[in-house]
């Protein structure tokens, strides 16, 4: 059986992004959001290094899924961010929520990843992002009793 929430939109207005050393990734990619007022968006590519980087990790749990997010994990860098990808939505109270899984390596080849935590993946030399925005549909964080987290939604777009 398969089970699935979508919603159709479209793609419109790439937006390239470079931040500088020392900006983090979420904050950065949510100052650009709120300048251009973008609402909803897919981030289709993200490279570069940081300097440090804190992410969950999905672990076993003893719950109705059984598993879940794990304690923060901390790694310091220097790190490559070889990949990073995500959504953009908002809350119930209409504020931009920023949703990125990221895979990096560290000075040895080892990969790591995760869902990035906002505020402790700070740039070391540079970070290129390409994101569009959507429109025609709206990406809702909501409670979903199902999974009994919060998730991105897709929903039509309130016009």
């Amino acid at each position: 059986m398969v089970k699935a929430t979508y919603q159709q939109g479209s793609h419109s207005k790439p937006v390239m992004i470079r931040l500088h050393p020392g900006s983090d990734i979420i904050e950065g990619i949510s100052g650009v959001c709120k300048n251009l007022k973008i609402r909803s968006g897919s981030i289709t590519a993200c490279i570069g290094s940081l300097q440090r980087a804190s992410f969950f990790s999905v672990v076993p749990m003893k719950n109705k899924m059984g598993g879940g997010y794990s304690e923060p994990i901390s790694m310091e860098g220097p790190l490559e961010l070889i990949s990073a990808q995500g959504s953009i939505g908002i809350d119930d109270n209409e504020n931009l929520f920023i949703h990125v899984h990221g895979v990096f390596s560290d000075s040895r080849g080892n990969a790591h990843g995760g869902h990035l935590i906002k505020g402790e993946c700070p740039v070391l030399i540079t970070c290129e992002i390409m994101m569009h925005q959507l429109e025609g549909l709206r990406i809702l964080h909501q409670y979903d009793p199902e999974v009994e987290m919060k998730l991105l939604i897709p929903a039509k777009a309130n016009i």
